[in-house]
């Protein structure tokens, strides 16, 4: 769950030190509301989408492989009638896969929401690894993929999430390595997808070297701890501080660490956390009111704060 710094990135770094970044990609139009719903019963089912045109290279023994499964477990409502329903995609951390982040997903999944989690080869230690190593740029177009595949299985009726998914409405969040996939989904150039309206990113320093951040109008929200094992606090802060644009939040978990906030119902974080989450959702993807995430936070001073 843990992120080191990536030589590739010096490619990003360079083509932007000769001025050929890309336009950063508008901010999608507003969503008329839709329904606010809580409590719906969840399914979950497990795809392996195929991306014939990359391979996973060969790594600890692992001969390689000259395509690229990519394995993606959905979570989402049983209740068809209140559908269709906006998609979050999710990117799990270091040496982990999307069951570790079961209680977070499917509770989302409850507040009217297709949630889907790819697995990423040699990050996640499937087949080989794990190693935050190899392939780094690759991880963002499974991501890519993955939403694409996921938006492909629902429009083309699909027996578990056919019709289910409204492809106008899409968020990407993620934790520790995943919150960095998120955040360059979302406002990294040569990486960002223009199908993303909104991201969150749990538990993560954003300084990756020689990335370009663009600010593009999207909604970003931003958790840390102050006890995070690998993420020093005051650091994440003050990057945030100088370099994010509105509309961003960063929120401060107090007496928190790494991962139970984002993974263990027993911890105090976590109900924050979800109702936080689902509230931005909601006003980002569904039209709510802006009022609820913030005040979620407002109200439980002991467990965080805006910094």
């Amino acid at each position: 769950m843990r992120r080191t710094a990536l030589a590739a990135v010096a490619v990003v770094l360079a083509l932007g030190a000769t001025g050929c970044l890309p336009a950063a990609p508008p901010p999608p139009p507003p969503v008329a509301p839709t329904a606010i719903v809580r409590g719906l019963p969840v399914s979950v089912h497990q795809y392996v989408f195929t991306d014939t045109s990359r391979g996973i290279p060969a790594l600890d023994g692992y001969p390689g492989s000259p395509d690229r499964p990519i394995p993606v477990t959905v979570w989402y409502p049983s209740d068809r009638s209140q559908g269709p329903y906006p998609l979050v995609m999710f990117a799990h951390g270091f040496a982990v896969d999307p069951g570790f982040y079961s209680q977070l997903l499917s509770r989302i999944a409850s507040a009217g929401y297709v949630v889907a989690a790819p697995t990423f080869p040699i990050l996640s230690g499937w087949p080989a690894g794990p190693s935050d190593q190899v392939g780094w740029n690759d991880l963002f177009g499974d991501l890519h993929f993955a939403t694409s595949s996921v938006l492909s299985a629902s429009a083309t009726g699909d027996p578990f999430i056919g019709g289910l998914v409204d492809g106008n409405r899409i968020a990407v969040a993620g934790h520790s390595d995943g919150a960095l996939l998120a955040f360059g989904d979302g406002f990294e150039a040569f990486r960002n997808d223009p199908r993303v309206r909104a991201v969150i990113s749990y538990a993560a320093l954003l300084s990756e070297p020689g990335a370009v951040y663009q600010p593009n109008g999207r909604a970003f929200l931003h958790f840390a701890s102050d006890n995070d094992e690998y993420n020093d606090f005051g650091t994440t802060v003050a990057w945030d501080h100088a370099n994010l644009a509105a509309p961003s939040w960063t929120v401060g978990l107090w007496n928190a660490s790494h991962a139970p906030p984002y993974t263990d119902p027993g911890d105090p974080h976590f109900d924050l956390v979800v109702r936080t989450t689902v509230d931005f959702l909601d006003v980002q993807l569904k039209g709510a009111s802006p009022d609820w995430f913030t005040l979620d936070v407002y109200l439980a001073p002991t467990l965080a704060a805006f910094v």
